[in-house]
């Protein structure tokens, strides 16, 4: 009796893994916000402990996979590479903890490539022998899976404090002719939340230069001053909103997300996910032998 645990690890070793890596994906999915409002440190360890698991759980599982021993009789292995690819990238709401993970973004870097390289060899060996179906929706899921991982490395380079030091040095003076003092609506004498982030927006370039310590630099020669910007706003409201922006640049993939290739990701990707699961309906009604 004392040696069923090692016979069920030995079994479904695979599987307990990919399981235990999916279920540390969703409990950062669901619980990564708790750290933006504040939460019990309790709350925050167990949200960090789900953090670092998960890129390891994921890690340990996709190299068991490259292993000359792992199950193989199945075709629906050849899915579970790309699928770690996805929880190495992990959600959009989380890609670093804390300012030291966006720090180590370059070891990450290397980390990413050669668990990219770890997954072309795992589906090289489950596939190379499978149907034509088979090959294309893991090769489609592949690619989303690296994008993916790809998109987590640039989003903890951008959130660096170095790159956000670097990058406003090479911003001109700061310009507000997007914004115009018509662009308001007012709700029982209050700004809407609506027009309340357009304002966070066009000021955020202050924030993020206080938050590097730059100074300051402001070109009001077309009358779009900072005073009038923020006149008839509560001031505390406007600074929620400021450093709600910043949260998202520092320890999320918002700004990844909100470019012409994370739009373009996000368009696409549906469809290889479409593709597999049409894969894994066929797969599903063929009997095994």
């Amino acid at each position: 009796m004392a040696a069923w645990p090692r016979d069920l690890w030995n079994n479904w070793s695979i599987q307990i893994l990919v399981l235990l890596s999916l279920g540390l994906q969703l409990a950062l999915f669901l619980f990564a916000g708790i750290r933006r409002r504040g939460a019990h440190r309790v709350l925050r360890f167990l949200l960090w402990l789900a953090y670092q698991l998960a890129d390891y759980t994921a890690t340990y599982a996709l190299g068991h996979l490259s292993l000359k021993g792992a199950p193989r009789e199945h075709p629906i292995v050849a899915f579970w590479a790309p699928f770690l690819l996805l929880h190495l990238g992990g959600p959009d709401n989380i890609t670093a903890y804390s300012l030291e993970d966006s720090k180590l973004w370059k070891r990450h870097l290397l980390h990413a490539m050669l668990q990219v390289l770890g997954a072309v060899y795992v589906l090289y060996e489950h596939i190379s022998a499978r149907g034509a179906l088979l090959r294309l929706a893991s090769i489609l899921m592949f690619a989303v899976g690296a994008v993916k991982y790809g998109e987590k490395t640039w989003a903890l380079m951008r959130g660096n404090l170095d790159s956000i030091r670097g990058s406003v040095k090479k911003q001109p003076p700061a310009m507000h002719r997007h914004f115009h003092p018509h662009d308001e609506v007012f709700k029982d004498g209050v700004l809407d939340e609506e027009s309340l982030v357009r304002r966070a927006h066009s000021l955020f370039h202050i924030c993020k230069r206080a938050i590097v310590d730059c100074p300051v630099i402001e070109d009001d020669s077309h009358g779009h001053d900072t005073t009038r910007m923020v006149a008839r706003v509560k001031f505390w409201r406007l600074m929620e909103t400021e450093l709600s922006l910043m949260y998202d640049m520092l320890y999320t993939k918002a700004p990844v997300i909100h470019t012409w290739f994370g739009y373009t990701v996000r368009l696409i990707s549906p469809f290889p996910l479409s593709a597999h699961c049409c894969c894994l309906s066929s797969l599903a009604r063929t009997p095994t032998a």
